[in-house]
């Protein structure tokens, strides 16, 4: 019994990151919203998340193996909460971060070692300071927290059925 619920957990977490995702890539290409560096960094977490938890889904794991797709999941949604957290603080405080003009990843990847790149990625560019889009007055990192709350929520659930 514990192989079927944790897949049906697994894929559930597959469905919720595939609908977080889609809602992101629809307000970048149909809206035109521009992401900046700290909501890419959310998007990679859920992205990452979403194909664990397809390929745990798939993979049908003992309840040892959920336990440790499971901390790997909350180790991606505590990076996607920081990376958000940290957007929100940007916003609120109206912090210019010094990067003035972020060059794109690929430059970035070329160019610098990678925790040069982590760092960059972290502090933020002007842009992540911008509030250009609300829903129900809520800004899109606001609306990434709850979504990543929300799939923290859905690995809770995974931890409780993988520990009883």
């Amino acid at each position: 019994m514990v192989l079927a619920s944790s897949r049906s957990w697994f894929f559930l977490g597959f469905m919720v990151s595939a609908v977080v995702l889609s809602t992101a890539y629809y307000l970048e290409w149909q809206v035109g919203l521009i992401p900046c560096s700290l909501s890419q960094v959310q998007r990679l977490c859920v992205a990452v998340f979403g194909v664990s938890s397809l390929v745990a889904a798939i993979h049908g794991v003992s309840r040892r193996g959920a336990r440790w797709y499971l901390a790997g999941h909350t180790l991606l949604l505590c990076m996607g909460l920081a990376a958000a957290l940290r957007h929100l603080w940007v916003q609120a405080n109206g912090e210019q971060p010094k990067v003035v003009c972020q060059p794109g990843l690929d430059y970035l990847f070329a160019s610098l070692p990678w925790h040069e790149v982590l760092k960059t990625l972290l502090l933020g560019t002007p842009e992540c300071a911008r509030v250009n889009w609300t829903l129900l007055d809520l800004s899109v990192p606001e609306l990434s927290l709850l979504a990543l709350a929300g799939l923290a929520g859905v690995t809770l659930l995974g931890w409780l059925q993988a520990l009883r």
